[in-house]
């Protein structure tokens, strides 16, 4: 799918809140809007954006693609979803039926059916493949390493983040994702030092990119690790700066943070 950066979408977002033209803008990127609309919490132009793109649609691809959004969104069952990949399967819409069947494969996770995502995890990247899809395959690989660390196969889970920081070149977003569950499962197996060697990597990229979420996953993950390695003063820096980090960003801090923190003071 053709992408705008979210700088550019937000503009266009703002266009459209206020009347603007959006007639040039293609099915795909609409839906980009659309997805983008709701992570922004402006609810209020979702409905104009998803009528928009389903007027727009040039071809049954597009128009697949709407359909999968609308059931995303909806409350549509597994079959239904698995119905409209099968039929892009069929008209050759590989791109179209991997991200419906890696969809699948993450409500199944979710449900902890476990074999059944490895499957549509697995079929969703054979597809990609044959498309030579790389930004689909590293999202195929983040997803079968979550469904090996659920079967237990810390090899397997590895592997396939290695494989997925093969494919993200610059995207400093997925880099830091991938650093973090190579770390969580170096750390599961008990190779400490390479957990901490990555994870103090991930921590340095989070602060370069100004990442949030990715400085405290980073922080709470080095705590942990120095509570495992019987140092709690460092495990007190690592959280006292997590706590700095979300007082900076006018984020009260979690309860569970505080509990942390007093529980190493006592």
């Amino acid at each position: 799918m053709t992408e705008m950066s979210e700088h550019a979408a937000s503009e266009v977002l703002d266009l459209f809140a206020k009347g603007g033209d959006i007639g040039a803008i293609n099915t795909l990127l609409t839906l980009q809007l659309y997805e983008l609309a709701g992570q922004l919490g402006r609810h209020e132009l979702q409905e104009r954006l998803m009528k928009h793109a389903q007027e727009v649609a040039q071809d049954d691809e597009e128009r697949g693609w709407v359909e999968f959004e609308m059931h995303r969104q909806g409350s549509a069952d597994k079959e239904s979803l698995i119905g409209l990949a099968l039929a892009a399967e069929k008209a050759e819409h590989n791109k179209l039926a991997a991200a419906i069947m890696h969809h699948v494969g993450l409500m199944a996770l979710a449900a902890s059916n476990i074999e059944e995502a490895g499957s549509f995890a697995e079929r969703s990247m054979r597809l990609r493949e044959s498309i030579s899809d790389s930004k689909g395959m590293a999202y195929g690989h983040a997803l079968l390493s979550h469904v090996a660390k659920a079967k237990e196969d810390w090899d397997a889970a590895e592997m396939h983040c290695h494989k997925r920081m093969e494919l993200v070149g610059d995207d400093d977003q997925a880099r830091l994702e991938t650093m973090q569950d190579i770390a969580h499962i170096k750390a599961t197996i008990g190779e400490l030092e390479q957990a901490l060697a990555m994870m103090q990597e991930s921590q340095v990229l989070a602060e370069e990119i100004g990442d949030l979420d990715g400085i405290l996953v980073a922080r709470w993950g080095l705590a942990d690790l120095a509570e495992i390695s019987n140092q709690p003063d460092e495990a007190m820096v690592q959280l006292s700066g997590a706590m700095t980090s979300l007082m900076e960003a006018g984020i009260p801090a979690p309860d569970f943070l505080k509990q942390r923190i007093e529980k190493l003071t006592d």
